[in-house]
């Protein structure tokens, strides 16, 4: 069914209602008009109609508003229970950072606070701490071990191999138990302490590294770096062999030996070892924004 326009359907409305007005109204004066031509024409008086006696109505008067009703009692409020705002607590203030060469104080009271596995911060070195650390990072970047700037003191039991053959060895499996202690160090405290901790120290850590020279590099790019190369050794779950050409153990595998000293440091650990340390670098590289 199609629909009219409503303008449209008006119109034709009005006009036919027009019509039959015409129409009535012409057949009323046929009527009364006799409208036959043979009919005498009968004149009638005309009618006087009588004059309305119009009175004019009187002018409507005002009447004064009616004074609002004020209600005597007072509106019921409903009453919201607040709960208590939490109280502010204003962040500590922090006494400025000392010199360089004279951190070693404040840092170490600071790092030794944090919830290290009891009885093992005692592997850490106390002794420019900020430089060793800085410097130790900037070789392990690098892919390179370096002596004197050590962040840990060296396991006290020695290198443990097992001889297979003449001249042809293999790491011996008690030698995890070497660095077990420093993997339960490292993963005793979250990683956010930690971060907290460098952002604390995060001026003196750019002295230090600004100190080795890298005017195009940041001290927090270089050990992104350092971590990058970490989780870079390759997985070995195979016992791979050793041999001893000096007084040194080398990889009989020369893929292997080819290797950055840092990756081969992280070879010594058992595998299980090297996952848990890749676990808690990947944690830092995260946590850095890689």
């Amino acid at each position: 069914m199609t629909q009219q326009a409503s303008g449209t359907g008006q119109s034709v409305y009005y006009a036919g209602l027009a019509g039959v007005v015409i129409i009535i109204i012409g057949a009323l004066w046929l009527l009364f008009s006799g409208g036959d031509d043979n009919t005498e024409t009968v004149a009638l008086p005309p009618v006087i109609l009588p004059t309305p006696d119009v009175t004019p109505d009187p002018a409507p008067t005002l009447s004064e508003p009616e004074p609002a009703i004020i209600p005597t009692e007072s509106p019921v409020v409903a009453q919201v229970q607040l709960e208590p705002a939490e109280p502010v607590i204003p962040e500590p203030v922090l006494p400025p950072l000392p010199a360089l060469d004279d951190s070693d104080a404040m840092l170490a009271a600071d790092f030794f606070a944090l919830n290290w596995k009891p009885g093992l911060a005692g592997l850490f070195n106390r002794e420019e701490m900020i430089r060793h650390f800085v410097v130790t990072i900037d070789n392990l970047a690098q892919g390179q071990l370096v002596a004197g700037h050590n962040v840990l003191t060296a396991p006290a039991s020695g290198y443990q191999v097992e001889n297979i053959a003449q001249d042809r060895y293999k790491v011996s499996p008690n030698n995890a138990t070497r660095y077990e202690p420093y993997i339960q160090l490292l993963e005793s405290v979250p990683v956010r302490q930690l971060l907290a901790l460098k952002q604390r120290y995060q001026p003196l850590l750019d002295e230090a590294f600004a100190e080795l020279g890298y005017p195009d590099l940041t001290f927090d790019q270089r050990l992104r770096q350092a971590i990058a190369v970490l989780l870079a050794t390759p997985r070995l779950d195979a016992d791979v062999e050793l041999t001893r050409p000096t007084v040194f153990y080398t990889y009989a595998d020369e893929q292997l030996e080819a290797l950055p000293e840092a990756q081969k440091q992280v070879l010594r650990l058992s595998p299980a070892q090297q996952q848990r340390l890749k676990a808690l670098l990947t944690a830092y590289q995260q946590a850095l924004g890689n």
